[in-house]
């Protein structure tokens, strides 16, 4: 099921909030890295590829 959000501003960015349930899902964390790949079709892949654990306290 797909889901849906709207963009923001935020400085000089347009923002696009990850819905808590993938959050979870994917066990994503304030201050995790992710890479953003454009596809040719216009589709964009988002990508955990670090974890902050420091902010874990490990």
């Amino acid at each position: 099921m797909p889901l849906t959000r709207k963009t923001r501003v935020s400085g000089s960015s347009i923002v696009v909030t990850i819905p808590s349930q993938l959050v979870e899902a994917f066990d994503i964390n304030s201050g995790d890295t992710v890479e953003i790949i454009p596809l040719k079709n216009g589709q964009i892949i988002i990508k955990k590829i670090g974890d902050n654990s420091s902010s874990r306290g490990g």
